[in-house]
């Protein structure tokens, strides 16, 4: 996930994005720390222009607030309530984007489907959460770029990466064994993710609403634990 540094406005913009998201995906950040854009240019070795402009477009995306009257950029408060709504606006976006999708999908668009969904498959047979989770991004931003509406896709991208705050630091990440991969069936994402990939491929958008919809609410169901200590932490502020 971590792009070569360099002090170019657009590079150097990419660099602190990604920074950031791999330090909350390694747990280095965590609900309620405060980032300054000071202390990223130093670290990171850039000019302050990339960094807030990376900084400013994390906000935007969700994934940090920049509370007015205050210095620095905070990770957000997560909390069960939150949570629940930022899923159920996922699923509504996603299933009519499934719709759009098994209805204007070219070819090319669903071989780049199946292609990532070959590569979550690898990732999770090897155990390489990193790699896995963002093969998983990428899955869902290919099918939104599918359905080919652009106020859809605008729309959806802070929802998700807002979801992806509660991915991170509540899911739990379980490698399939071979038999789970093998009969594509009960609650994993690879196994959902080809449930979608075939109802596109047919053409039939209320057969990939459904599994869309039924994709998001496993997520939440079953690999987001919520009775848990470290959500009470994470939920209570003190993830620390």
């Amino acid at each position: 996930m971590n792009r070569p540094p360099s002090d170019r406005p657009f590079q150097a913009f990419e660099v602190v994005f990604w920074h950031v998201l791999d330090q909350m995906f390694e747990e280095r950040l965590l609900p309620g720390d405060v980032l300054y854009e000071t202390t990223l240019s130093q670290k990171l070795g850039l000019s302050r222009t990339p960094v807030r402009e990376a900084l400013s477009r994390l906000v935007a995306e969700g994934l940090l607030e920049n509370p007015v009257g205050t210095r620095g950029y905070r990770i957000p408060d997560l909390s069960a309530e939150d949570m629940q709504q930022v899923f159920q606006a996922r699923e509504i976006l996603e299933s009519a984007a499934a719709a759009l999708a098994a209805e204007h999908a070219s070819k090319a668009d669903i071989d780049e489907l199946e292609e990532i969904h070959r590569r979550e498959i690898l990732f999770s047979s090897q155990e390489n959460r990193r790699e896995y989770c963002r093969a998983n991004v990428d899955f869902h931003f290919a099918v939104m770029r599918t359905g080919k509406n652009r106020y859809l896709e605008r729309t959806f991208r802070p929802v998700f990466w807002r979801s992806q705050l509660y991915v991170n630091y509540l899911a739990e990440f379980h490698p399939l064994s071979e038999e789970e991969l093998a009969a594509e069936s009960g609650h994993n994402s690879p196994a959902e993710h080809a449930a979608l990939i075939r109802a596109i491929a047919r053409r039939s958008p209320r057969a990939a609403a459904k599994a869309a919809a039924e994709h998001l609410r496993s997520t939440r169901a079953y690999r987001i634990l919520l009775d848990t200590e470290r959500a009470r932490l994470i939920f209570g502020g003190s993830a620390h």
